[in-house]
C-alpha cells in the first residue's frame, strides 16, 4: 500500500509542473524515467524505468539515498541536483556519463531537473526526467576516393529518433509532432488542426518514417530533445 501510495504522490507532484498527464501515464512504461527526490537526495519516487536504468527493483532504491544507489556517479550527479535546490531554477538537457553500480558498461543520459514547490511556495523537493541515449558511434576510417566518402558520410549517421542531427519537418509536421507529445489523441489533434482523424493518422505515419521512429514514445523522445515541445 505505501508504495502505491509512494507512485501516486509522484504523479500527484509532477502534473503540477508537466500537465499532460496522458503522456505522464505513457512515461511510466516508456524509457523516459520520473524520479523524485528530497532535500537529502533519497528517492521518494520513481518509475520503472529508473529501475530498469539501475538494474534493481523500484523497491531497492524508495528511501535510499543518490550515493547508496549511484555510487561514484552520485559525484557527478548530486551537484547538480543540489544546484536546483539552492537556486529553485530547472537545468534543461544535462548530460552525465558513466557507470552504475549493478550494470556492466559505461552508459550516457539525458536529465531535466526542476523544483517541486508545496502549497507555501518552499522547495521540498526536486524531480528529474531521464533518458539513456545510445552511444555516438566512432566514425570510419577516412575513405581513399570521393565517390567513398560521400557514401561513408551519409552512412554514418546515426538512425532512429535520437540522432544529433535535426530532421527537416513541415510546419504542419510540427504542429502534428507537438500535440502527439502534449498526449492529444488523433480526435483531439484534427480538432484543433481542424483536419481530418484520416489526415491527422497520415501526418503521423509520415513523422514515423521520416524520423525512423517505432512507437509514439519515440516521436515524444524526439519532440523533447529537439525542443518541439517544452517538458
Amino acid at each position: 500500500m505505501r508504495f502505491r501510495d509512494k507512485q501516486a504522490g509522484v504523479l500527484s507532484l509532477i502534473s503540477s509542473y508537466f500537465p499532460f498527464q496522458k503522456l505522464l501515464s505513457e512515461l511510466n512504461d516508456s524509457k523516459i524515467g520520473i524520479v523524485v527526490c528530497d532535500r537529502r537526495f533519497r528517492y521518494k519516487a520513481l518509475n520503472r524505468t529508473i529501475a530498469e536504468i539501475h538494474n534493481v527493483p523500484i523497491e531497492a532504491l524508495l528511501g535510499h539515498s543518490f550515493h547508496q544507489a549511484l555510487g561514484r556517479l552520485a559525484e557527478k550527479v548530486v551537484p547538480v541536483w543540489e544546484k536546483v535546490f539552492a537556486t529553485g531554477q530547472p537545468l534543461t538537457y544535462f548530460e552525465v556519463s558513466g557507470q552504475l553500480p549493478k550494470r556492466s558498461g559505461a552508459a550516457h543520459w539525458v536529465e531535466k531537473v526542476f523544483p517541486l514547490r508545496d502549497g507555501k511556495g518552499r522547495i521540498t523537493q526536486v524531480g528529474g526526467f531521464v533518458i539513456e541515449v545510445p552511444p555516438t558511434p566512432m566514425p570510419n576510417s577516412p575513405p581513399s576516393s570521393p565517390t567513398q566518402r560521400a557514401i561513408s558520410v551519409t552512412g554514418d549517421q546515426p538512425s532512429g529518433p535520437d540522432r544529433p542531427r535535426r530532421i527537416l519537418l513541415s510546419h504542419r509536421e510540427q504542429e502534428v509532432l507537438r500535440l502527439l507529445a502534449e498526449g492529444k489523441s488523433s480526435k483531439e489533434i484534427s480538432s484543433v488542426l481542424i483536419i481530418s482523424n484520416r489526415t491527422v493518422d497520415t501526418y503521423r505515419a509520415r513523422l514515423m518514417v521520416k524520423l525512423d521512429a517505432n512507437s509514439i514514445v519515440d516521436l515524444v523522445r524526439y519532440a523533447i530533445r529537439n525542443h518541439v515541445v517544452s517538458l
